[in-house]
């Protein structure tokens, strides 16, 4: 009986923390639940919470059918809020910006960037994510600047193991803010055999490490692509060659 009780509470605590707002995403109205993906060019959200009405069950890939937003080539998605009954985020489908996005319980990726960059993600941040935030599957140049991040796995990763994979997959980290536990993994993933690079400067708070080299490979099942070792140094900026963070 002890046992029950037992992880009853620890059930209770793990739904509990699933629901803090770790990165003080703003309060938004709740608008009806889309019924398939919102396919836009510009999209002012004025704040309001958008979702799909179906929780998260498996952070496994569900593709574009499951996306609350499409961005196509040279879109913008603005002031939104991505609320929990989603399973899939924002997927762009060529170069985009998400400025001002929030994501409050992140199932799979929040934002799945396609084609063609430069990508631009400002502002917003995402929290509750098992695994990534931003899965870099394009070509291209990825900006992340001001944004927030609590209890995710990482941050950014340029896709190690999808079909026709191959680079360069850049990623340019600035006055990046990890609150709560942080990151679980690496705050970013990129691929150095594919000549991917990373630019890392301002990022505070807690991250298990900061950036780190994989070898991509093309898909092969659910082979993960492996660590470089020994690294190349393409992991730059201030912070780059860094384990850690300073406190924010």
């Amino acid at each position: 009986m002890q046992y029950k009780y037992t992880v009853l509470a620890a059930t209770m605590a793990a739904v509990a923390f699933a629901q803090q707002n770790l990165i003080g995403i703003p309060t938004g109205t709740k608008a009806k639940p889309f019924t398939q993906p919102e396919t836009i060019t510009f999209f002012d959200g004025k704040m309001m919470e958008y979702g799909r009405g179906k929780p998260c069950g498996t952070d496994d890939d569900k593709g574009d059918l499951e996306a609350v937003f499409i961005i196509k080539p040279g879109g913008t998605l603005q002031n939104a809020i991505i609320g929990a009954d989603s399973l899939e985020g924002v997927h762009c489908e060529g170069a985009c910006t998400i400025k001002n996005v929030w994501f409050k319980d992140v199932c799979e990726d929040a934002i799945t960037l396609k084609g063609n960059g430069p990508y631009l993600i400002t502002g917003g941040g995402a929290q509750h994510a098992k695994d990534k935030v931003v899965q870099h599957n394009g070509k291209g140049t990825v900006t992340i600047s001001d944004y927030k991040i609590g209890a995710v796995g990482k941050l950014y990763r340029s896709c190690g193991n999808c079909s026709n994979n191959g680079g360069p997959r850049n990623v340019v980290l600035d006055r990046i803010s990890s609150f709560g536990p942080g990151t679980t993994s690496d705050l970013v993933g990129i691929n150095s055999n594919y000549n991917d690079v990373a630019t890392i400067s301002g990022v505070c708070g807690p991250v298990k490490n900061m950036c780190q080299e994989f070898t991509g490979i093309e898909k092969d099942g659910n082979k993960e692509s492996p660590h470089r070792e020994p690294p190349i140094g393409a992991c730059k900026g201030p912070q780059g060659q860094l384990k850690t963070a300073p406190a924010c």
